[in-house]
C-alpha cells in the first residue's frame, strides 16, 4: 500500500470505526464539517488584529531600515577612506563593519521572531473564540464529529456540502463579544536596540493567516 494511501487510512480509522461503535450502543452518529481557514478569516477582531500588527510591523521595519542605513554609511565611507588607509587601518574599518553587520543581522531576527509571536498573540483571543463557537454549534446540532477542511493535514477528498456548519458557526461568532486587541507590552529594561523579551511562541492559528508585510532583510552591501 503506497505510503500516501496508507496514511489516509490511517487517518479516517477512528472515523471509520464511529458507526460500528455507536450503532452497538444504540447511537446515531452526526458528522459535520467547517473550514477554520474562512472562520478566521471573518471571524469578529480579525481586521483590528491585523491592522494592530500591520502598525507594529512598520514600526520593526523602519527600526530595520535605520540600521541597515547606518551599515550602509559605514561601507560607503570605508570605501572612499580605502585606497588611503595603512593595512592595519583597513583592517580596523573592516573588523568594525563586520561587527555592525552582525550587530544588525541579530536584531533584525530577533525582530522577525518578535514579530511572529506578537501576531500569534493578536490572533489567540480570536481563536479560542472561534473554539468556543464550535463547541456550541456542535452541541446545539447533536454532532458527534466536526471535521476541518481548512487544516493543512486535511485527509478529506470529497464530502457532501450540507453538512457545512461554517456559516453556522460564524453566526455564533458574531454574536459573541468581539476580542479586544491585545496591545503591546512595555520592552523591558536593557541595553539600547536590545529586543524586547518576547513570549514563548503560542499555538499555529486553525488556518493559514494572510500576513502583512512584516520585517524585511535587506541585503548588507559587500565590503571590499
Amino acid at each position: 500500500m503506497p505510503v500516501r494511501v496508507r496514511a489516509l487510512v490511517i487517518a479516517l480509522l477512528p472515523l471509520l470505526l464511529l458507526p460500528a461503535t455507536s450503532a452497538a450502543q444504540g447511537a446515531t452518529v452526526k458528522v459535520a464539517y467547517v473550514d477554520t481557514r474562512e472562520l478566521l478569516d471573518k471571524a469578529p477582531g480579525r481586521t483590528e488584529a491585523d491592522a494592530q500588527w500591520k502598525k507594529e510591523a512598520q514600526s520593526m521595519q523602519e527600526q530595520v531600515q535605520r540600521m541597515q542605513d547606518s551599515l550602509q554609511q559605514m561601507v560607503t565611507a570605508y570605501q572612499k577612506a580605502e585606497a588611503g588607509l595603512s593595512p592595519a587601518a583597513r583592517e580596523t574599518r573592516q573588523r568594525s563593519i563586520g561587527d555592525r553587520e552582525q550587530e544588525y543581522q541579530t536584531r533584525t531576527q530577533a525582530l522577525d521572531l518578535q514579530a511572529q509571536q506578537r501576531q500569534a498573540q493578536l490572533l489567540q483571543p480570536i481563536i479560542d473564540q472561534i473554539k468556543v463557537a464550535l463547541e456550541d454549534v456542535r452541541k446545539e446540532e447533536g454532532l458527534t464529529l466536526v471535521l476541518d477542511v481548512g487544516s493543512q493535514a486535511n485527509p478529506i477528498v470529497a464530502i457532501d456540502k450540507n453538512l457545512n456548519i461554517t456559516d453556522k458557526v460564524l453566526v455564533k461568532l458574531r454574536s459573541m463579544p468581539t476580542p479586544q486587541v491585545a496591545m503591546p507590552t512595555a520592552p523591558r529594561p536593557g541595553a539600547a536596540g536590545e529586543a524586547p523579551a518576547a513570549k514563548p511562541p503560542t499555538a499555529p492559528p486553525a488556518g493559514p493567516v494572510a500576513a502583512p508585510a512584516g520585517a524585511a532583510k535587506p541585503k548588507v552591501p559587500p565590503v571590499n
